[in-house]
């Protein structure tokens, strides 16, 4: 089994406060309690407009994993590169400062977003894949709020889910994807009578969809789909048998009134993959 820590939301600010030591705290909590084979950030991990020295605070928060026995993969949100730093400038620091970040393979980087995969195997066989994609932050075009997954990131997950059946001469059914906007196809909850987890905000996703679950569908790889970004969302709901989730806000340095936590996800070779939301309990 694999087992992955979905960290989503963390809003750490400059100043080191108190709000800022309890999402650590968590941080420290789920790390030790539920040993994660892998830990993803889904995006927001810190405050960045009108920080000025916003790589520092990304740069003590990437040190600060590197004590934890769990690899570290990224992507990032709207509010990561608000300041003068830009996503390659946060994956710089990544490279220079991170002692346990994945290994990435496949990597794209279109409008200084990256896609990439993780391959995660057992005794050297390849048994899942699990897609990272960076959504973006604000739309380019006035329309809407928020980005959109790119159509260079939607073809290119057509053609490395082809890349690995020609390679391996086998196909994967048990693969995840991770980013941080939602995709529209999460407002299908409001028409959907069965849903678990907590739906207590709008879908705050894109107005542009490119057609990157079309091509989830059309793969038939990936079984799950998890973002962030909403804080007082956590459901999941199963849309033609692609479960989409939201993790579990992590943040105390921004809104939402969901109790903290984070979501863990346990793969299995041969099994449709489980997860569930932990909460943090900040009184001890």
């Amino acid at each position: 089994m694999t087992k992955i820590l979905q960290l989503s939301d963390l809003h750490i600010g400059p100043h080191n406060d108190a709000k800022d030591q309890k999402t650590y705290d968590l941080i420290q909590h789920m790390m030790t309690h539920y040993r994660p084979d892998i830990t993803v950030l889904t995006g927001d991990q810190i405050w960045s407009e009108g920080v000025i020295d916003s790589g520092r605070v990304y740069k003590e928060l990437i040190e600060y994993l590197n004590q934890f026995d769990t690899q570290i993969a990224t992507t990032f949100g709207n509010h990561d590169t608000e300041g003068h730093l830009k996503r390659g400038d946060l994956r710089a620091i990544e490279e220079q400062y991170s002692k346990n970040y994945v290994q990435k393979h496949h990597s794209l980087i279109i409008d200084d977003k990256e896609a990439y995969t993780i391959e995660v195997s057992s005794q050297d066989t390849l048994i899942h894949v699990l897609y990272v994609i960076d959504g973006g932050d604000y739309n380019p075009f006035g329309i809407g709020d928020y980005d959109f997954i790119r159509p260079e990131h939607v073809n290119w997950l057509k053609e490395t889910y082809e890349a690995y059946q020609s390679q391996y001469k086998r196909s994967f059914q048990h693969n995840l994807l991770f980013t941080h906007i939602p995709l529209q196809e999460y407002r299908e909850v409001e028409n959907i009578k069965e849903f678990h987890g907590i739906f207590n905000e709008p879908i705050a996703c894109s107005k542009i969809n490119s057609g990157l679950f079309s091509q989830m569908l059309l793969n038939g790889d990936i079984e799950g789909m998890f973002c962030g970004h909403d804080h007082d969302n956590d459901f999941t709901i199963n849309l033609y048998g692609i479960r989409l989730s939201f993790g579990r806000v992590g943040g105390y340095n921004t809104y939402g009134d969901l109790q903290r936590g984070a979501r863990l996800i346990e793969l299995q070779p041969h099994e449709i993959f489980k997860s569930k939301v932990l909460e943090f309990d900040d009184r001890y």
